[in-house]
This record gives C-alpha cells, structure tokens and sequence, in this order.
C-alpha cells in the first residue's frame, strides 16, 4: 500500500555493535538520530545480528533512503587490497559490512538516496569498484592529523578545499571549510560513477557524489558532530532528508 505523501520517509541506518557485560549491545549515534528526527524523517535501526541478512528484502521494502555511518574498518577483499596493504586492516566487522552492501546496493539499484559518512563513503566507493588505503596514516605520506584520538576528535580540525560547481559548493557557500577527522582507511582510486566534491590539503579525498543519480554523496568527515559550528553541516542531512521525501512520494 502507498503510504500518504505527509509521511515522513523512513531512513535506513545499520546499527554498530559494542560487547558490554558479555553481551552485544547494538547502538546508533543520537547526533545522526536527532538530526534526521528533526528534519522530518522517521530512522529505522538496523541491527547487526546474525537473523538481519534474511531480513534485508522486508527492509528494503521500507526503505526511502539510506545513512550510512561509522565504524571498523572494511574488509580488504571488498575492495580488492594488494597483500601488503590488506595486512594494515585492523578490526574488521564481516557481518556489518555484509549488511551495509547488500543494502546500498539495494539502494542504489533503486535510485534511492544514500548518504555516506566516514566509512559509510569509502563503502559508496567500494561498490563502484574504486580502491581504498587500508591504513591512511601509512600508505599515504601526509603532515595531516587524520585520526585524532580521544578528546582532541572533538577539537582538532583541518582544512578541506571544496570544488566549485559540487553540491558540498552549493550547501556551504565557499570552496573552504574546517572539518573534524578520524579514519583509519580512505579514499585511493575514486570510483568511474563518482566525482570528487573535496580534497584535504594532502590531496586526500573527502567528499564525494555520483552526478547522474537523484542523490548518492559521500563525506570522510563528521557532519552531525559539528551540526551547530556552521550550517553547512546540517544542510547535508536535510539534502538526504528532501529527496528520500521525494522517494517516499514517489513510490
């Protein structure tokens, strides 16, 4: 059954796991939770448990857009790693990233909105057949911090150069911007599909989108955790928000 044009479109985001007192407890992070609640849209938590791969079809029936967010590192043969990179890899999550392609591929091959974050773009790059850098830090020579540990996640920032004519250009009004930074892995080789929306002054990419779908858009850095330091930052999440409405009244 179509549900009303007035429903909010539901956005898909795959939970991560956390051992706590021997058990698994599954969480999502309330600034990306908060950010899609108050943009109009209703979250739907996907679990990573072992039933959840049998239940990809009934929640992709559901799904009008997809968040994909932080967390271990890839799996290096889901991006075909050379032997001496793959062995940087450091906690991986096998049944997550199961989950997280077989659901963007879903979303993709429906025309759905995806926006990626952090691990959710090397993901988008992934599936297009692009490369990554299983340990930036390592196989990337750089002077950029671009893993800060502990509290200084929250403070340290460095600067990214935005491309004009991008929708990172559109949403934040200028070709420079200070962002937050933590990731083990990145972007090598950009997939054929997508274009580069932004650059870290060591080259690395940071943003990036398809051009020829409704809405599929990749960023290294942490929107929701900067939500009130520039509007930017929000503008992103009500892109994703305004074209899964779109995808939800269409279908």
């Amino acid at each position: 059954m179509r549900r009303p044009r007035s429903s909010a479109p539901r956005i898909i985001v795959v939970s991560r796991r956390h051992l706590r007192k021997g058990l698994w407890i599954d969480y999502v992070g309330e600034a990306h939770l908060d950010l899609l609640i108050g943009l109009g849209a209703r979250p739907v938590i996907v679990p990573v448990a072992a039933g959840t791969p049998a239940l990809l079809a009934d929640y992709a029936r559901e799904m009008d857009g997809l968040l994909l967010v932080e967390g271990e590192d890839i799996e290096p043969e889901r991006y075909r790693a050379a032997p001496a990179s793959a062995r940087l890899v450091e906690a991986t999550h096998p049944l997550k990233d199961e989950i997280e392609f077989r659901l963007c591929r879903l979303a993709l091959r429906r025309t759905l909105p995806v926006l990626g974050i952090c691990r959710g773009a090397q993901i988008l790059n992934a599936i297009g057949g692009g490369t990554l850098y299983a340990d930036v830090g390592k196989e990337m020579p750089s002077q950029l911090t671009h893993r800060a540990e502990g509290a200084r996640y929250h403070r340290l920032r460095h600067a990214l150069t935005i491309l004009p004519g991008t929708p990172l250009a559109r949403w934040y009004g200028r070709t420079r911007i200070l962002v937050n930074s933590y990731h083990h892995q990145g972007i090598k080789t950009l997939a054929r599909r997508f274009r580069p929306m932004a650059h870290a002054g060591d080259g690395l990419i940071e943003g990036l989108y398809d051009p020829a779908a409704p809405f599929v858009v990749g960023v290294q850095f942490h929107p929701e955790r900067m939500a009130d330091d520039d509007a930017g930052h929000r503008k992103i999440f009500k892109a994703l928000v305004t074209a899964a409405k779109r995808s939800a009244s269409a279908g």
